[in-house]
This record gives structure tokens, C-alpha cells and sequence, in this order.
């Protein structure tokens, strides 16, 4: 049940547990100290007794005063408190004097060495506790045992009133234990209701935000820190899944416009049995495209931190670039505008990854589409500069300025063109064909200007000797550049 309650609640209690402990303890020893000092006194207040004794008789026989030693000790035993409880004994262990009947059971105080120094015993004689002094003495020439108690039903009362005072004392102190618990309970919780508050108050669209970190450095500072890498580990977590999302859409948005404008060509127009057979096998073909795209992209979801290990093999880039250009040749079809290509007499060998270089041809190709109006032109060539193969992408579309040509390979950004274009886009293609470029260590440039079209060219290294490499690369973050 106790593990039911609220960790205020335990705190509380444990409190409270720890003061009820402290106050019995502190009972405890208190009594046993106080009883100590009693008995002490006590003892002192018995030798006292056999002091002055001693000195009485000593000074009766200066004086010379002629009185038996037995009628002395009479006098001392009437004229003393507690006088009755007094008695002597003889070196063989007869009564040579006893102030009161009874006290001949005195003889059990413990005195191995026959009270040569100082013994002490407590008693319960006349039905209380008394304490019993038992010492040898010499009183006229005499070797006595002298026997002298004291009552110790006074010192009793004290500690009765002492444990009766504790007694009432102790609900009061664990009442104020119980306050004070409940107060520092507060007060120690308090930064962590802060921390639950400020925790509550952020959602998944303000993963930005932290919760407060106090300054001192103890459990609670501890704690915070760790909600806030907590919280930075979500929200790069939730801006990957976002980016995956953004470019599965715009992949796959790409392959949907064609075979779109494929499936619309072939209902514009008739066509032989022939042509209609390559009409679906081209979308099949586009079909399969998008389930391996999409399929690759999980896998870069899926794997830790988003990194996916992408096998290299030599390509030649005459057939990725003719591949690339029938794939969109409907569309540019269906929009009016002349698509060509140039291709290498030879073939022209680079190290990379096919699909990741055919998503990067087709956004290039996928914005010259948009960005071009009708009875424009696009040309797609092949060309090998200083041993270096690259790619070119030319288009006679709108341009881009030269401020927005800084910024066009930023997630998201998007440069003023809308209302020369007829359809929009998410600003992603251009991000997605940087970091495609640099995970295979090639180089993009852009020569563009208002009106005058644009040129995107591409430009690898030099293939290496073996057949097939792996890198890793992983889809940036927004606002970060990835390196392989």
C-alpha cells in the first residue's frame, strides 16, 4: 500500500518514521543517562555519610570523651537521615551494630573482597529500592564493615516525571515532525512539479522547446538534463521521419505525374496493339521504379539513425541517362515541350549507385519540366571533361536568379516562380540531388539566369579500379550538409 502513495506522501512518512525513531532513541539514551547521574549522586551522598562517621568518632576520642563506640553509633544513627538504615559488621561477619531490625540482610551485598574498597548494590529493602554502601573502616582501633544505605524512591520519582514528560511530549513532536515533513516534502518536490509542468506543456510540434535546468548542481539538475537529451533525441528522431516522409512524396509524386501523363497519351490517341503493350509495359516499369524507391527508403528509415549502406558498381552514364530520359518523355510530351538527349560514342564508366543516381537525374529533369512552358526544350547530355564524367542538364524555362541560386538546395525553400508554373512543388528535389551528389563525391553546378534557362551539370571523380565500392550516406537534416 505504501508503494500506492505519492512520493510526497513517503517522504511524509518516512519523516515522520525517522523522527518517532530519533525521539525514542533520544528517550532511551536521555533515561539512561539521567538514571546514571542519579545513582552517581547517590554515591556520593553515601560516602558523604561514611565521612562524617568516621570524622565523628575521631573527634569524640580527641575530645576524650568517655562514651562506648555502640552508644555513639546510636547517637550518630538518631540525629542522621536514613539513620536506620546503617550497620556494622565484624571482620567475621557478625552484627557488631544495627541501627534497625533486619538489616542483617544486608549481607548480600556482593563484596568478594570482603568491601575493602568501595562496593555498591541497590536493594529493594522496606519495599523499595535502596542503594547500599559496603566498605571496610577502621573506627576506634576496630576493622568494621560499615553497611550504610539510602532510599532511592526520590530519584524513582524523577525519572517516573522525566518518562511521563517524553511520554506526553512525544505526540506533540511527532505532530510537528509530521508539519515539517509535509513542508520540505514540498519544497523538495517542487522543481520536479516544474519539470512535470514544463514537460506536460510541450508537444510534438514543439519539440524545441526545454525543460528549465536549475542551478544547482544536484538530482534535480540531473534530471533535467536528461528530459532535455531526451527531448533532443525525439525531435531528431521526429525531423528524420519528417524528411522521410517529404521525400517519399515528392519520389513518389514524380513517378505518379508519369505515368499519369503516360495513361493520358495513350487515351488521347489510338494505338496499335503494339504501342499499347508498351504504353503499360512503361508503366509497369514506373510501377516497379516507385516500389524500389520506396522500399529503399524504408530501409533507410528502418535502420539506425537513418543510415542506409548503399552498394556501388560501375554504371555507365549513357544508359542512365537514356533510361532516365524515356522515363519522362511522356510528360514532356504531354507538356508540349522537346526533350532530347546526347550521349558518348563510348561508354562512359562511373562508380555509383543506380537507383540513387536515376532519383537524382529525374529531379532534374522532373524541374526543367516544370519550370519550362510550352514549346520549350530540354536536353539531357553526357560529357567527359580533364577525364572527369558528368552530366548536363540544360532547359529554356524561367531561370533563376542570382539570390535565389544560393538558397535553391536548402530543404523547403522555394524560389518565386508560382506564378509561372503549373504546379507546385515542396521545395525538396534540389536538397535530395545535393546529398545524392555528395554521397558519391561529385560536385553540382548551376549556370542560370531570369529568362535565359538553366544548366545543372554534374561532375564525378574518376572512377576507381575496383569493381563495386560501399559508402554510407544518410538523408540530411534540415539546414545540415552530409558528407560521406
Amino acid at each position: 500500500m505504501i508503494k500506492q502513495l505519492p512520493i510526497r506522501a513517503k517522504l511524509t512518512l518516512w519523516y515522520l518514521l525517522a523522527t518517532f525513531a530519533a525521539v525514542v532513541l533520544f528517550g532511551l539514551i536521555s533515561c539512561g543517562v539521567l538514571y546514571y547521574a542519579l545513582l552517581k549522586e547517590k554515591k556520593t551522598h553515601l560516602l558523604g555519610r561514611e565521612e562524617r562517621l568516621v570524622r565523628l568518632i575521631e573527634d569524640n576520642r580527641a575530645k576524650n570523651i568517655s562514651m562506648p563506640l555502640v552508644q555513639q553509633l546510636r547517637n550518630y544513627a538518631l540525629v542522621t537521615h536514613e539513620g536506620n538504615l546503617f550497620l556494622l559488621r565484624r571482620e567475621d561477619g557478625s552484627v557488631f551494630f544495627a541501627a534497625a531490625p533486619g538489616n542483617d540482610r544486608w549481607q548480600q551485598v556482593p563484596a568478594a573482597d570482603g568491601c575493602r574498597e568501595l562496593h555498591y548494590a541497590v536493594l529493594r529493602l522496606h519495599n523499595g529500592l535502596t542503594m547500599v554502601q559496603c566498605h571496610r573502616i577502621q573506627l576506634d582501633g576496630m576493622a568494621l564493615q560499615l553497611n550504610v544505605g539510602s532510599s532511592l524512591d526520590e530519584e524513582m520519582e524523577i525519572l517516573h516525571s522525566y518518562l511521563v514528560a517524553l511520554l506526553f511530549v512525544l505526540p506533540v513532536l511527532l505532530l510537528l515532525s509530521s508539519l515539517c515533513g509535509y513542508f520540505l516534502s514540498r519544497r523538495a518536490m517542487g522543481p520536479v512539479e516544474r519539470l512535470t509542468r514544463a514537460a506536460l506543456e510541450i508537444g510534438i510540434g514543439e519539440l524545441s522547446a526545454r525543460v528549465p535546468v536549475p542551478a544547482p548542481r544536484d538530482e534535480v539538475r540531473q534530471l533535467a538534463e536528461a528530459w532535455n537529451q531526451l527531448l533532443e533525441r525525439l525531435e531528431a528522431a521526429v525531423n528524420r521521419l519528417s524528411q522521410f516522409s517529404a521525400d517519399v512524396s515528392h519520389d513518389l509524386r514524380t513517378s505518379i505525374t508519369i505515368m499519369l501523363a503516360t495513361t493520358e497519351l495513350a487515351l488521347q490517341r489510338e494505338q496499335s496493339e503494339q504501342e499499347s503493350r508498351e504504353t503499360l509495359k512503361r508503366i509497369v516499369e514506373e510501377c516497379c521504379t516507385a516500389a524500389t524507391l520506396l522500399d529503399a527508403l524504408l530501409s533507410v528509415v528502418r535502420s539506425k539513425n537513418f543510415i542506409h549502406e548503399a552498394s556501388f558498381e560501375r554504371l555507365d552514364l549513357n544508359v542512365l541517362v537514356l533510361n532516365s530520359c524515356r522515363r519522362v518523355e511522356d510528360l514532356a510530351e504531354s507538356k508540349e515541350v522537346l526533350l532530347d538527349w546526347s550521349l558518348c560514342a563510348d561508354p562512359v564508366w562511373i562508380d555509383g549507385n543506380a537507383l540513387l543516381l536515376n532519383r537524382l537525374l529525374g529531379i532534374f529533369l522532373d524541374n526543367a519540366l516544370k519550370y519550362t512552358p510550352a514549346q520549350g526544350e530540354i536536353r539531357a547530355e553526357v560529357f567527359v571533361r580533364n577525364a572527369l564524367p558528368g552530366i548536363r542538364v540544360r532547359d529554356t524555362g524561367v531561370g533563376i536568379a542570382l539570390p535565389q541560386q544560393e538558397k535553391i538546395f536548402e530543404r523547403f525553400y522555394q524560389a518565386d516562380l508560382r506564378e509561372r508554373q503549373p504546379r507546385g512543388g515542396n521545395g525538396l528535389g534540389l536538397a535530395i540531388a545535393r546529398w545524392i551528389a555528395e554521397a558519391h563525391q561529385a560536385t553540382i553546378r548551376l549556370e542560370s539566369a531570369p529568362q535565359a534557362g538553366s544548366c545543372f551539370e554534374i561532375l564525378f571523380p574518376e572512377p576507381a579500379e575496383r569493381k563495386a565500392v560501399a559508402k554510407e550516406y544518410a538523408e540530411p537534416v534540415q539546414g545540415e550538409r552530409i558528407f560521406p
